[in-house]
């Protein structure tokens, strides 16, 4: 069942998966660093459970990362997950955290979805 799935699915969708959930470990690691803490020990201690939560989506994202290289090109796929991933968490930046976003970041990430659409619309046969 799941190779019937996995089969169905696109290298694009791969990298969009994975890039989707790097982002969300990467808010994660935001959020517990954003309360207040005397020093890193102390950082690591009292919000321990959403930097293990973190590492184990990194883990996950690692995973799955290595599962679709079997069938995937990297020469594609790796530019897509990349670029979809600093997209998205410019995203979860700005909208959950309130981070600016200045007009050269705009351009920047304008920038990057070409370059997105371009290295995600490559085909190999």
């Amino acid at each position: 069942m799941i190779a019937s799935i996995y089969a169905t699915i696109s290298s694009s969708l791969h990298a969009v998966l994975l890039a989707l959930l790097l982002s969300v470990s990467h808010g994660i690691l935001k959020y517990s660093t954003s309360k207040q803490h005397d020093d890193f020990l102390d950082l690591l201690i009292s919000r321990w459970h959403f930097i293990a939560l973190a590492l184990s989506m990194y883990g996950i994202v690692f995973l799955y990362y290595l599962f679709v290289l079997r069938s995937s090109p990297i020469s594609s796929l790796y530019p897509v997950y990349t670029g979809l991933s600093i997209l998205f968490v410019s995203v979860v930046g700005r909208f959950i955290f309130l981070e600016p976003i200045s007009s050269q970041h705009v351009i920047g990430i304008a920038l990057i979805i070409s370059g997105v659409l371009v290295m995600g619309g490559i085909e190999y046969q």
